[in-house]
């Protein structure tokens, strides 16, 4: 049986103010897979694993498969069957798709490799990700949205998705590396390219190396200059080669790093921030209930996150063996993706999946991955949600959706994302 879905192309495909923007939204599926649940809803009825990719199972192009365009495709949507993937990276190696990922991260690479290199890398930025860092990204994140907040809330009325979601995590994510704020805009540009499948090769290698010849400058200033910032705990950072000792990372290692953060800090967080003002603004009475009880938002941004979260699958393993899952047999050089998306729907898992319900009893995800690539940056991420809706909350009254303008869908396929959150208040 096919698995495709017959999916029209709208003409106006693509989410963004930028051409930019709307190009590489375009080439993961915004404008043309506006709900994707039906269709991975009706695939379920033939198992966990299906002989297709995401993108097959909707006739659209993988932008992430030009590197094997002979791989048999798989793609794991049961919760069972994508943590069994997310979790052997041996059987299901990250090293194995460097092929893809070196054209937009570089030869070091925390989504290219696999322990005990991935383990290296990850124990060097973990620590500016815990809760003792915290304050690393605390300090930019209330004068950020204030100030966001103060260019519109005379005029009564705002476009959020861009002109506040859009310009708060990569502001965050910039100030920690050192940008300086007059090279925001090219660097949330160049942050963009850089997100797997977002761009073709050439532009996002071309991306990387003009984030690469930014960041070099800085590094070699906080060598001469350290400061409380990422760059400066990065350069002070050893890695351990166990029999071998520890040495001081090199710079080519902290570009690879940096290009790996930059995508998470100006790309996922901005789009969840986007479908939970949607997702609040659609359900007028639970908005309602949150003005006046800020405690349900942490359980309001994990629903979301598993309802219709900014990603709907990691990025593909590729398989070094021959191996079995859920009853389908998958050889060895085949490519599987984990879609996590499906997976925090699946109906024997999540009661009513498919309904958003933030007091519905928390149990387990995999909005943040599973096993050794699981989110380095989940808390920081829900830290920045959290603040992000509470300064709204704070300031803009009786929040609602414009009148005048057309009312915003959810839309993508790799990436989800809302076509805006036009607003008044007051």
């Amino acid at each position: 049986m096919s698995h495709a879905a017959e999916i029209s192309q709208s003409p106006n495909a693509g989410v963004g103010r930028y051409d930019w923007e709307r190009q590489t939204t375009q080439r993961t599926g915004a404008g043309a897979v506006d709900d994707p649940y039906p269709v991975i809803d009706a695939a379920r009825a033939e198992g966990g694993v299906l002989e297709t990719s995401l993108f097959g199972l909707f006739n659209l192009p993988d932008p992430m498969a030009e590197q094997w365009p002979g791989a048999r495709r798989f793609t794991a949507i049961s919760y069972a069957a994508a943590e069994a993937v997310l979790r052997d990276n041996t059987t299901f190696t990250n090293a194995g798709i460097r092929r893809m990922t070196e054209h937009v991260f570089g030869p070091y690479s925390l989504m290219g490799s696999d322990d005990p290199e991935h383990r290296q890398f990850r124990l060097l930025v973990q620590p500016a990700f815990g809760k003792k860092a915290m304050g690393l990204w605390q300090h930019w994140v209330k004068p950020r949205l204030d100030e966001l907040i103060d260019g519109f809330v005379a005029d009564g009325k705002a476009e959020l998705y861009f002109d506040y979601c859009a310009k708060f995590p990569v502001f965050v994510i910039a100030m920690t590396l050192g940008v300086a704020r007059e090279d925001l805009d090219k660097f949330h540009e160049w942050a963009a390219m850089l997100q797997i499948g977002a761009a073709p090769p050439d532009e996002a290698r071309k991306a990387r190396h003009q984030v690469e010849d930014y960041m070099r400058k800085v590094i070699a200033d906080r060598r001469a200059n350290p400061q409380d910032d990422l760059i400066s705990l990065l350069i002070g950072s050893e890695i351990d080669e166990g029999d071998a000792g520890k040495r001081r990372i090199t710079e080519e290692q902290i570009l690879g790093l940096i290009c790996n953060l930059l995508p998470a800090g100006a790309g996922t967080t901005y789009r969840s921030l986007g479908i939970i003002l949607v997702t609040l603004l659609e359900r007028p009475e639970l908005l309602a209930r949150v003005y006046k009880e800020r405690d349900l938002i942490p359980a309001i941004i994990e629903e979301a996150l598993r309802w219709n979260g900014p990603v709907l699958s990691a990025p593909f393993r590729y398989v070094t063996a021959d191996v079995e899952i859920e009853g389908v047999k998958i050889p060895k050089g085949a490519l599987i993706e984990p879609a996590i998306g499906a997976a925090n729907r699946e109906p024997e898992r999540f009661e009513h999946a498919g309904e958003f319900d933030p007091f519905r009893a928390p149990k387990p995800t995999l909005s943040f991955s599973f096993g050794a690539h699981f989110c380095v940056g989940g808390q920081v991420a829900r830290m920045e949600l959290r603040a992000a809706l509470n300064a709204l909350l704070d300031r803009l009254p009786n929040l609602r959706f414009d009148p005048d303008m057309p009312k915003p869908q959810l839309t993508g396929l790799l990436y989800r994302m809302p076509t805006g959150v036009p607003v008044v208040w007051g």
